[in-house]
């Protein structure tokens, strides 16, 4: 946590006395402390910086093991990830990473699988991570957490559309993100937020709490579709 010019939270809107980053330092592997990209850091008042202090780890861990790994998910897990779990809160943080496997019944038998969408620690970490780009690329701030709607991306996102939207990253094996502002009354932007190379997290950000909370209302009144 370091200390930051008197400014707004990128987070709240409160006084920002320290520096926060968007993208947590847990999730890079010590190959990446020579690197020449910048890490992505906004402004932050003290309460959120520290918001999310046990939920990142959290988060990572779950990334290590939601698909096949890159050589950076190999070099956290031989490593700093390996170490984490003997520190003294390591047994709680294996248990809460077993906890979130579930079994599923494949071809091959049953296995055990994570589903990071089903976590509401992961979502919270992603619509973090969002909030922190919104501020940093100047598009909207602050936005709230209830601003944001998180999801595992699923589907194809039209080509017309993909095209349009604005690539980045911070380390491409650990972030790859793209954005766009949509205009819509309710939404401001759309983002896919890419971790490690193969886990997709598509967001929607609102303009407002209610007007996502507009959308989710009327998406429970809608009649189930009998083809799904």
């Amino acid at each position: 946590m370091k200390a930051a010019k008197s400014r707004l939270c990128a987070y709240c809107g409160g006084d920002a006395a320290t520096v926060d980053h968007v993208v947590s330092r847990a999730l890079y592997p010590p190959s990446k402390a020579a690197s020449r990209k910048p890490r992505i850091t906004v402004p932050a008042c003290v309460p959120c910086n520290g918001g999310w202090t046990d939920d990142e780890p959290h988060f990572r861990n779950v990334m290590m093991v939601a698909g096949e790994p890159n050589a950076a998910v190999r070099e956290l897990w031989e490593g700093k990830i390996r170490r984490s779990f003997r520190h003294a809160d390591g047994h709680r943080r294996v248990r809460e990473l077993a906890e979130k496997f579930e079994p599923v019944e494949t071809e091959q038998g049953t296995r055990h699988m994570i589903f990071p969408a089903r976590d509401e620690r992961v979502k919270r970490v992603v619509r973090k991570t969002v909030r922190g780009l919104c501020h940093h690329h100047g598009l909207l701030s602050p936005v709230a957490d209830d601003q944001v709607m998180v999801d595992i991306h699923r589907f194809a996102i039209p080509d017309e559309f993909y095209e349009q939207m604005t690539a980045a990253h911070a380390e491409a094996d650990i972030l790859e993100y793209r954005y766009a502002v949509i205009e819509e009354e309710d939404i401001h932007s759309g983002w896919l937020l890419t971790f490690y190379g193969r886990t997709p997290f598509l967001c929607l950000v609102f303009h407002s709490a209610a007007a996502l909370r507009k959308v989710e209302v009327e998406a429970l009144r809608e009649p189930p579709n009998p083809r799904t």
